[in-house]
């Protein structure tokens, strides 16, 4: 009880940030601890890549614009497994760059755009 107490500070997570001087770190696929990236080009890809191999996307876009698809998240995974400390700036640009690509092929309206932009549909839907 009581004796936690001091250990709750940690909880707060400026505190945890001040006190600790950590990143916060998960595993990979191959087990390799890494730094986590919850927002960046990996998590971006990590969303993505079950999407792109599902059935239905294959058989929706055309064999083209799929290559291109699966070709832009290639290069950014092997990018992020390649430069897993690289700067912040670079991956969001990487990204950013991905993303464009898949809005040139899935525009709104196209029947995947909810699948790619869960985000973007509900944000339409409610305006």
């Amino acid at each position: 009880g009581l004796l936690a107490l001091p250990w709750a500070v940690l909880c707060l997570p400026p505190a945890r940030e001040l006190l600790t001087a950590r990143s916060p770190t998960g595993y990979d696929r191959r087990g390799a601890c890494r730094l986590l990236d919850l927002d960046g080009l990996s998590a971006f890809v990590g969303r993505l890549r079950p999407i792109l191999r599902s059935r239905r996307v294959r058989s929706e876009l055309s064999a083209s614009d799929l290559a291109r698809l699966d070709g832009a998240l290639l290069t950014a995974e092997d990018y992020s497994r390649a430069t897993p400390r690289a700067a912040k700036e670079e991956t969001d640009r990487r990204r950013d760059a991905a993303d464009a690509l898949i809005t040139s092929v899935i525009r709104p309206g196209h029947p995947l755009h909810p699948a790619f932009f869960p985000d973007r549909a509900l944000l339409h839907r409610h305006q």
